[in-house]
């Protein structure tokens, strides 16, 4: 069961990276998994730390995103199909 953490779609460490240079996470930390899907854009981070990011893929389980540029207000536009929560 994924951990709980307001306003985040995705808990991740953004600042931790594996071999393909992209931070992680295992699927089981969405909150809702049904959203995590290649090319999609979800609010990831964990902690204070919080960035929209678009899912790069996922491979068995594992997540890798990449991380946008700026705040997650100045994204907020990526973020078109989240369901009000």
């Amino acid at each position: 069961m994924a951990r709980s953490q307001p306003n985040v779609d995705l808990v991740v460490d953004l600042n931790t990276m594996d071999d393909t240079g992209l931070p992680w996470a295992f699927l089981t930390d969405a909150v809702h998994p049904d959203r995590i899907r290649p090319g999609a854009y979800v609010i990831a981070g964990s902690g204070q730390a919080r960035a929209v990011a678009q899912i790069i893929d996922i491979d068995e389980g594992i997540v890798h995103v990449r991380p946008l540029r700026g705040s997650v207000t100045s994204n907020r536009e990526r973020l078109t199909d989240r369901h009000a929560s």
